[in-house]
């Protein structure tokens, strides 16, 4: 699987809360994690930095913004904010639907629980588990909490 679909199966998949928006930390941290934890071959993560809110890769920001233009992502500004949210498209969970028919179950499973632990935890709280397991992303990060 390439780099990108894994990062539509993160945004896609639904949790007992349902399947919520994702703001661009949260992203970042799954598939920094999904890198990390997933089992997945060099060619299926992204390389990161650390960066104001430790791991970030521009390549999967990249990649994000190409879901929204393949109408595979809706984004919506948050009231307030300067970010945005994103949720997949009925297009996008269709192609999610896909993707998890050929998709090893292993990494699907792990997938499946970061995006329960990144949607579970409070933004501080996301951080702070992140920068305590790999400290080195820490290092340029404004989050200091």
């Amino acid at each position: 699987m390439e780099k990108q679909d894994w990062l539509l199966l993160l945004l896609g998949f639904k949790t007992p809360q349902g399947t919520p928006k994702l703001d661009p930390v949260r992203i970042q941290k799954g598939m920094f994690l999904m890198a990390e934890e997933g089992g997945l071959s060099a060619g299926e993560t992204y390389s990161f930095e650390p960066l104001h809110y430790g791991p970030y890769s521009r390549e999967l920001r990249g990649d994000l913004d190409s879901l929204v233009a393949a109408n595979l992502v809706n984004t919506n500004q948050v009231p307030g904010y300067t970010w945005n949210e994103y949720r997949p498209t009925s297009r996008g969970l269709e192609r999610a639907r896909e993707l998890l028919k050929n998709a090893p179950t292993p990494q699907v499973h792990c997938l499946f629980d970061i995006k329960v632990q990144i949607t579970g935890d409070s933004f501080v709280d996301l951080l702070r588990r992140v920068y305590k397991k790999y400290p080195k992303y820490a290092e340029n990060s404004v989050f200091k909490g």
